[in-house]
């Protein structure tokens, strides 16, 4: 994956995007999205926190059929609080099995942060 956006709060939505484009329409239930949740991730760096974001949701799609889609961004020393509200999923999305820290990087850019990170399939 390689995301682009101007602050690392907008590439974590970023990538919260580009994972749920990922999973089919089809898997998505309808209606309105859950209750909003609030879920911490720490890292050494923004390339851990960026992947650890990303293998949340591999977990949260898989173990709890439960997708992101909406979410606001607290960034802090080495973790990240994510306040998320998703869609319920008819079934486990199990396409994706790790996002990877092999190459992951998170740089500035010339219009804020460019991030790379790897999903094994």
């Amino acid at each position: 994956m390689r995301m682009h956006a101007p602050t690392f709060a907008a590439l974590v939505a970023e990538a919260t995007g580009a994972f749920g484009g990922l999973v089919p329409p089809s898997l998505r239930e309808g209606g309105a999205y859950t209750e909003w949740r609030e879920l911490l991730v720490e890292a050494p760096d923004r390339a851990g926190l960026l992947v650890g974001w990303l293998n949340e949701m591999v977990y949260l799609a898989e173990a709890e059929q439960w997708l992101p889609v909406e979410v606001e961004v607290s960034e802090h020393d080495s973790a990240i609080t994510v306040r998320a509200r998703g869609a319920s999923l008819r079934a486990p999305f199990v396409l994706v099995k790790a996002a990877t820290l092999h190459d992951a990087s998170v740089r500035r850019g010339c219009e804020g942060l460019e991030a790379e990170v790897t999903l094994d399939v």
